[in-house]
């Protein structure tokens, strides 16, 4: 018997210790978010996906501007992404941005949560001089054509952590400049 409960006692250590450890794993914060930071830098370096038909570059330059070069082929998808948030983004209100291109197209921001479901919020490229869009997290919804494996989209919306910023046009093709992409309260 006493075999038994020390076996039974071992279980539950280890089993807590995985737990804890898939726990930490899921809600990992690295920082707090800031109305200060522009978070267009994010986006430096990293690699943009496509379908393999359609082609996107995006580039960010010194002065702090994320350019998106596109060609999307017809039922075909293309996204710029930055995957170094996890942030804490909870006391903020929502992303501001200036966007300039004009190229008539939608454009959807998504927004990978804590939970790893996938929310987007759509805008127009309208104008080519350059205007300031506003996005408040009260408009992100999870979306319906899509969500990565293995997530429940019924989890509540959650900023702890943020994870993942992607940016993508929805049709045609040309370039779009995204600047100042920042929080506000």
């Amino acid at each position: 018997m006493k075999k038994n409960l020390v076996m039974t006692l071992m279980f539950l250590f280890v089993m807590g210790l995985f737990t804890t450890a898939f726990a930490a794993e899921k809600f990992e914060v690295k920082g707090q978010g800031s109305v200060d930071k522009n978070y267009v830098s994010y986006f430096a370096g990293q690699k943009p996906f496509n379908d393999g038909a359609s082609t996107i570059t995006q580039t960010v330059s010194a002065d702090g501007i994320l350019t998106i070069k596109y060609a999307l082929q017809p039922k075909g998808w293309l996204g710029a992404t930055s995957e170094q948030f996890q942030e804490d983004w909870s006391a903020f209100t929502g992303l501001k941005f200036k966007l300039a291109g004009g190229t008539k197209a939608k454009i959807r921001l998504e927004l990978y949560d804590a939970n790893g479901v996938s929310y987007e919020a759509t805008f127009i490229d309208d104008s080519a001089n350059g205007k300031l869009v506003t996005l408040p997290f009260s408009s992100f919804k999870a979306r319906t054509d899509y969500q990565p494996a293995g997530v429940d989209p019924d989890q509540p919306f959650s900023l702890v952590p943020v994870k993942t910023l992607n940016i993508s046009p929805l049709e045609g093709k040309g370039t779009i400049l995204f600047s100042e992409l920042k929080l506000y309260k």
